[in-house]
């Protein structure tokens, strides 16, 4: 079995095995080191999101080519393929009768998606640095949709009422370190255009840093997951893994060779975007039912049920796309 899947299978189950080791530990040794967990779960993810990975995001840009015109699709790529994944879950709500609180759920699992910490892992480990820079070009505008769009529809899907949905960014203005991956593209497209010379130790940097940020993420989970009533919610995260591992491949890969993706940086596009259209829930799919008081079990279920998923799924990922 090659390096690459190996280091993407072990960073990714063992961070989230040893964050649940971790909690279980907590819990039996002291009330009040388990009560601090879910404080620093949250610190985790932002040192990883927002300190450990703009560091390899800034160099993947500095070193990336610009000669690639079907590139500049790469962040509408990533938009269309979160409205694809929530569009498909409100039609599931509506044919099968999925109850408001619920649905609402269903959505945000179905559209958010971890491209990111499991996504950007994979691609770093199967291709490298190059095809890196690609990941968070495909996540350019996510987090923004996320907060602007996710958030208020979720909330309305929760009431029953989307016909009252309306836009608003107050999420990311108030939130500014959010900005803080598409900065870090900006200062490596920058320093790209203005032929800096880039050191060579910034390619080790970034290989130390693209798993560990990823480690932590998978820790930091692990720490505040709880493995809820899967089984209660057998339709609504059967829905949610056809979403993500069927509908939105399905429409997502076409759209990719149509706009002639397999032609460009020897086929390495096309192979990114195979990847990160077929990754699992993200967590923050978790955040919007506790913010708005819908059915987190069922988000928590599908999160656990579609990360177990790669475990099938990413051999075949390896031995189609990189043998």
């Amino acid at each position: 079995m090659g390096d690459g899947l190996l280091l993407v299978l072990s960073v990714t189950f063992g961070s989230l095995l040893l964050g649940l080791l971790t909690r279980e530990s907590a819990q039996r040794l002291s009330r009040r080191v388990a009560r601090k967990l879910p404080e620093g779960s949250r610190l985790l993810k932002l040192v990883a999101i927002f300190v450990l990975n703009p560091v390899p995001i800034a160099n993947s840009f500095w070193r990336l080519s610009l000669a690639g015109g079907p590139l500049v699709a790469f962040p509408f790529l990533g938009v269309f393929s979160i409205a694809v994944g929530g569009a498909t879950a409100i039609a599931f709500n509506r044919i099968f009768r999925v109850p408001p609180k619920r649905a609402a759920s269903v959505f945000t699992a179905g559209a958010f998606t971890n491209i990111l910490s499991i996504g950007g892992l994979t691609v770093f480990a199967f291709f490298g640095h190059d095809a890196y820079a690609l990941v968070p070009l495909f996540n350019t505008f996510i987090a923004f949709s996320y907060y602007a769009v996710g958030f208020p529809l979720s909330h309305k899907l929760s009431m029953d009422d989307p016909a009252e949905f309306s836009f608003s960014a107050r999420l990311i203005v108030e939130r500014p370190y959010l900005l803080t991956p598409v900065i870090a593209m900006a200062i490596g497209l920058v320093l790209n255009v203005l032929d800096v010379p880039r050191p060579l130790a910034m390619d080790t940097v970034s290989a130390i840093l693209i798993p560990l940020a990823s480690a932590l993420i998978g820790f930091s989970i692990g720490l505040t997951l709880f493995w809820g009533r899967i089984r209660d919610y057998a339709k609504e995260v059967a829905l949610v893994a056809v979403i993500k591992f069927l509908v939105v491949p399905a429409i997502m890969i076409p759209l990719g060779i149509a706009i002639g993706l397999p032609g460009l940086m020897d086929g390495i596009a096309f192979r990114v975007l195979v990847i990160l259209s077929v990754m699992p829930v993200a967590f923050n799919a978790l955040v919007p039912p506790v913010v708005y008081g819908f059915d987190l079990d069922l988000a928590n279920s599908a999160w656990i049920v579609t990360t177990l998923g790669l475990i099938p799924i990413l051999p075949i990922l390896y031995f189609t796309l990189v043998h």
